[in-house]
């Protein structure tokens, strides 16, 4: 997660920039992004950049912006959303190529940008994932495939534990590992999700809970910590989890002015 904000975005055409982000050519052929599977580019989106974009007009910022017409876009210019300096200074639009660029290389594409994005986008999905971008933000001009009904269909009866196994098995067996940053102060701690639907951590005083919502959202609370910010609130896709990584950050967001919280997951967790 990370302000993935330029991770699913671009538009028709290669477009040279000042910033020396890559050689003028051509990366991506309208013909690739048209016969890309739009299966495998919904589940690539879903499961890379969910978490901090959606792509309906009109619809929300969360921890990157809305990419709605983002395709054809000059970089760091996403109406009211914070991006970094070096994003609104980098002299491009945002292209297929550029976007294969950056999701082939996120440190290395733009060095200084907020996004946090753990890793590189695996080749094989990196088409579809524009492709199927291009489809849902207005930016194609060859016709949404027909979806398949068990793509836009799922049984909600069923427990989290079946419809998002990869997720469930990553979030309860392992450790969430929190930094908190404020000026200059830095508090950490950790969570544990457990099955019953609370939430412990290593530090006594901090409990939480959480639940899983009708349109596949996780959310949760945290409270009792032993700073000014003593309560925490947060719902992020399912789908976003559900490639199992590791690292101590992995995303960030902003639960209130001045603050940053970093969030990643550490391998198993204390008996």
């Amino acid at each position: 997660m990370r302000t993935i904000s330029a991770v699913v975005i671009g538009a028709m055409g290669l477009l040279t920039c000042d910033i020396g982000v890559g050689d003028a050519q051509e990366t991506v052929t309208r013909d690739e992004l048209i016969v890309a599977d739009y299966k495998q580019g919904r589940t690539a989106f879903q499961q890379r950049c969910s978490a901090c974009h959606t792509l309906i007009e009109g619809s929300a910022d969360l921890n990157g912006p809305n990419l709605w017409n983002i395709f054809g876009s000059k970089a760091g210019t996403r109406g009211d959303f914070p991006s970094s300096d070096v994003l609104k200074e980098a002299d491009f639009d945002w292209s297929p190529d550029r976007l294969h660029e950056w999701i082939s290389n996120p440190e290395g594409f733009l060095p200084g940008n907020k996004m946090m994005l753990p890793e590189s986008v695996p080749e094989e999905d990196r088409v579809p994932l524009i492709s199927f971008t291009m489809l849902e933000t207005g930016a194609a001009d060859w016709p949404r495939p027909k979806v398949e009904e068990d793509l836009v269909m799922q049984d909600t009866n069923k427990p989290i534990s079946e419809r998002f196994p990869s997720f469930w098995n990553h979030l309860m067996t392992n450790t969430t590992r929190y930094r908190l940053e404020w000026g200059d102060e830095d508090y950490i701690f950790e969570a544990y999700f457990n099955a019953n639907g609370s939430v412990g951590s290593n530090i006594n005083s901090i409990k939480g809970f959480w639940r899983a919502r009708d349109d596949n959202f996780f959310c949760y609370a945290l409270y009792g910590l032993p700073i000014e910010l003593n309560e925490y609130v947060e719902c992020f896709p399912m789908a976003a989890m559900a490639i199992p990584r590791f690292a101590e950050e992995l995303w960030q967001s902003s639960p209130a002015e001045g603050v940053t919280l970093h969030g990643g997951i550490l391998a198993g967790r204390p008996d």
